[in-house]
């Protein structure tokens, strides 16, 4: 009987068709009654274990991970497939269990029976899955209880395979290292693209015996702009010993994460796709946005930015570009108010920041044919010295992304009321600029660009604060 079904099983998950059910496999009949938004929110503080989930509830979700290269072991990852345009939720299942790939394989539907099971947060995404004594009961403590693998006899009446796989084209998501690197994608399937390995990392072997971190290597990937991410493989993975080329491209797989470092795995090594030209990394090139639109009226207040690095510095409706040094413009936030920062300030405990010359512009699209009106509000700090200028320029004379016309740069600073700030501390309230009326013969697209200029060598290093940029 055990061989029997196991060759019923095999048939059912080896189907090339995705989408369709294959008619030689029995389909369950089990259907989801709660999201998997759903009991995310409900999970419970601690595990206990009299309190398992005691519901007769299933969730559905679709498989993303696969243990057929080796790199993933004893834990299964999943996602949701939402059909109106939201993004998709995983989640994983620890299972005492090897080759899970034949019966689970990529994009299959699976029905997952909650009642009896545990459930977690761990490294900031759930799992489900068995009980587990994580740490023995002492005289002087309770023992205390995770979220364990679901046994090799019980774990395929938990996850109830369905006869529909989805093809990865339909899960797999596109990211950059900055998109990607946010909890909401753990445990999904993303393809990085413009991406390569570190140059210390190329001609390696992707595990690297003498590197070695809980059996596995993390090896850094990176992007043109410097953003890079753990890419972790396993000393059992049967691509561990293929080299780390020196070339560019994509690579597909899974966002883990573990102790607050994230880390993509790859399934096997056709996840792998660096067939590109090795590319030169830029640590200060230019970030426009990809939502450039020509506007005539908009107030600006920053409240939509991330605050966090390195998404801090990317600004959808915007072009943010660090002409001399390597320090952007950034979204940061104080008294639950965000706003456009700029400094030439390091801080001597600082690892990441050195002391060098910034010119750095903030261009901000602008319809002047329709805008009549450009007002802002700034603040100065620990100032030592003048750091701000205003310009406009012609969408003509400028191509985003590309070298700066200084020429075409028409210089309207005298034209506003500019922080004077505190050589100690922040002023109490941001200073309006006053009204700038565009001029008459001002028509057709262009920007209004703030210009920072400090130095951390020559000691201006002024913080620059930008609120409340109005174009009406």
């Amino acid at each position: 009987m055990t061989a029997l079904l196991t060759g019923v099983v095999a048939g059912c998950a080896n189907d090339d068709e995705y989408g369709t059910p294959n008619l030689d496999c029995p389909e369950t009949s089990l259907s989801a009654n709660k999201t998997v938004q759903e009991i995310i929110a409900t999970v419970p503080a601690e595990v206990l274990p009299d309190q398992p989930y005691t519901d007769d509830d299933i969730i559905e979700a679709y498989v993303t991970s696969s243990d057929e290269g080796g790199n993933f072991y004893k834990s299964i990852s999943f996602q949701t497939h939402p059909t109106n345009g939201s993004a998709p939720v995983g989640f994983s299942v620890p299972v005492d269990a090897g080759g899970t790939f034949v019966n689970y394989p990529t994009g299959t539907k699976v029905f997952i029976k909650l009642k009896g099971q545990y459930r977690d947060i761990y490294n900031e995404s759930m799992r489900i899955g068995g009980l587990y004594e994580l740490d023995p009961a002492t005289d002087t403590n309770p023992a205390v209880y995770a979220v364990g693998r679901l046994s090799i006899f019980d774990y395929a009446k938990v996850l109830v395979r369905s006869c529909t796989r989805l093809g990865e084209e339909d899960l797999v998501r596109t990211m950059t290292i900055a998109e990607a690197k946010n909890d909401a994608n753990l445990n999904t399937l993303i393809e990085l693209d413009g991406v390569q390995f570190t140059t210390d990392v190329v001609g390696k072997t992707l595990y690297d015996a003498t590197d070695d971190l809980g059996g596995a290597t993390n090896h850094l990937l990176t992007d043109n702009v410097g953003n890079t991410i753990d890419f972790r493989t396993s000393s059992f993975a049967n691509f561990a010993g293929d080299i780390a080329p020196g070339t560019s491209g994509k690579i597909r797989g899974v966002l883990t994460k573990f102790s607050g470092t994230y880390q993509f795995l790859a399934r096997t090594k056709n996840d792998i796709k660096l067939t590109e030209p090795r590319f030169t990394i830029d640590l200060s090139s230019p970030i426009v946005g990809n939502a450039l639109t020509f506007s005539g009226s908009f107030n600006e207040t920053f409240e939509s930015g991330v605050t966090t690095s390195p998404g801090n510095r990317t600004f959808p409706k915007y072009i943010n570009d660090p002409v001399v040094g390597t320090r952007y413009w950034q979204t940061t936030t104080f008294s639950n108010n965000k706003y456009l920062q700029m400094t030439s300030f390091t801080s001597s405990t600082s690892t990441t920041l050195v002391n060098e010359d910034n010119r750095s512009l903030f261009f901000m699209p602008v319809d002047f044919t329709a805008a009549s009106n450009f007002s802002f509000q700034s603040k100065a700090g620990f100032v030592t010295g003048p750091v701000l200028k205003v310009y406009y320029i012609s969408a003509s004379d400028y191509t985003p992304g590309g070298p700066v016309n200084n020429a075409a740069l028409v210089d309207i600073t005298s034209n506003f009321t500019i922080s004077a700030g505190l050589a100690t501390g922040y002023p109490a309230n941001f200073t309006p600029s006053g009204n700038y009326a565009i001029p008459a013969t001002l028509t057709g697209n262009g920007y209004f660009v703030f210009e920072y200029v400090g130095s951390g060598l020559t000691g201006n290093t002024t913080t620059m604060q930008i609120d409340n940029v109005t174009v009406n």
